[in-house]
């Protein structure tokens, strides 16, 4: 009676066994000096790689030991001289059971070359990373560690590169989750870089012309950064080192430089900074440290130059220049917390003629209010306010050209 027990325990978990040792493979090259490798250790492991034309190269290499898995990766590529290398590792120890850690690349022109890493640390689970790339000489790279990242890349055109990284930069025990990151790239020369350190962070780059550079880096918790450039030449930078940080830029035009930096300081998050420029060789350049402050930068015309430094707490400044030379400068440092709504308040715009020249500096402490405003219609106009303290309320209109006004506001308590 215990022998025909133990033989029907052996005869109900042999399927369970089989199953869990199986390793998929399915290949199909047309074409000649087509080379494919796929090296595939554990269970559940699934791979295809479909090459034509030739001189195609893909390596696939995939770890995954017991827990809840499914390991998948997928190779084409049409055309000649292609690249694709995927490794995925799993290696998992019962965290969260992760599973499902999936790779595609798809690649359609010549010269084209993808690298897909997702680990080699242990839980990546939930991880997706898609390459899909159209044309030629484009190069596209993944790297995702840790739990439920996700990646992707389109690329369509010829020259152009995309890089992205996860967790590159911590210890084994610091990696974050849940990142988010994609780029897309239509024209030729584009770059677009995508760093990610932390958790729950988004990252989006979407650019179409020729030569436009972007780069994105978060080491933080739940920021969110998105770039949008349209034309030749453009360049934009986002560096997020708190939490709940919102940055975007949006360039239309050629020669356009942005910049975005929302730093931790002694205590940093839930900034807000916009930019948006139309035209050619437009510059602004967006600081932010401390907490629920707002910069917002709008510029159209050409060759403008916009910059907003805000330190401390609830601060909010705009910058509206419609006219073509301007330069406009902002200021602001508040204290540490408050229980006011706003404290620092900063508006400039500028429009019509070139050349005016528009700069706030404003300093207040916990209790009170400052409020600088400069309006200015014409050419070589210059106008500066200085505020300390609070309570201040300052206005500036000019109207026509060369005029000068300054103010100096200071409130002692």
């Amino acid at each position: 009676m215990k022998k025909l027990i133990y033989m029907i325990s052996f005869l109900l978990v042999l399927p369970v066994m089989i199953f869990a040792q199986s390793n998929k493979s399915n290949i199909t090259e047309n074409g000649t000096d087509n080379t494919a490798t796929v090296d595939q250790t554990g269970i559940l492991n699934t791979s295809k790689i479909n090459q034509e034309q030739s001189n195609n190269i893909a390596t696939v290499t995939q770890l995954n030991t017991k827990e809840v898995v499914n390991t998948y990766s997928e190779v084409n590529q049409t055309g000649a001289t292609n690249k694709a290398t995927v490794e995925q590792t799993s290696d998992a120890r019962l965290i969260l059971l992760p599973g499902t850690m999936s790779a595609y690349i798809d690649q359609s022109g010549d010269k084209n070359e993808a690298v897909q890493v997702q680990g080699p640390h242990t839980y990546q689970g939930l991880t997706t990373a898609s390459i899909n790339q159209s044309g030629d000489e484009n190069y596209a790279s993944q790297h995702q560690v840790k739990i439920g990242n996700r990646a992707t890349i389109d690329q369509s055109g010829n020259g152009n590169s995309a890089k992205q990284g996860q967790d590159t930069e911590l210890l084994d025990e610091e990696e974050g989750s849940f990142n988010l990151g994609a780029i897309t790239q239509s024209g030729n020369g584009n770059t677009a870089t995508q760093l990610q350190n932390g958790a729950s962070n988004r990252a989006d780059i979407n650019e179409w012309g020729s030569y436009n550079t972007a780069s994105q880096v978060q080491k933080g918790v739940a920021d969110e950064a998105t770039i949008f450039q349209g034309g030749s030449y453009n360049s934009a930078t986002q560096d997020q080192k708190s939490m709940f940080n919102i940055a975007k830029i949006t360039q239309l035009g050629d020669n356009n430089n942005a910049m975005q930096t929302q730093d931790l300081g002694l205590l940093g998050g839930f900034n807000n900074a916009a930019i948006e420029q139309s035209g050619d060789a437009n510059t602004a350049s967006q600081l932010q440290v401390g907490v629920l402050n707002t910069a917002t930068i709008y510029q159209s015309g050409d060759a403008n130059l916009a910059s907003q430094n805000q330190s401390g707490t609830k601060n909010v400044a705009t910058i509206d220049q419609e006219a073509s030379a301007g330069k406009a400068y902002q200021v602001q440092k508040s204290a540490a917390s408050c229980e006011e709504e706003i404290l620092n308040k900063a508006y400039i715009h500028q429009w019509g003629g070139t050349n005016n020249y528009a700069m706030q500096d404003q300093t207040t402490g916990s209790v009170a209010l400052n409020d600088a405003s400069i309006l200015q219609n014409g050419s070589d106009n210059v106008a500066s306010q200085t505020q300390v303290g609070g309570d201040n309320l300052s206005t500036i209109s000019q109207t026509g050209i060369g005029n000068s006004a300054a103010v100096v506001q200071t409130m002692v308590p």
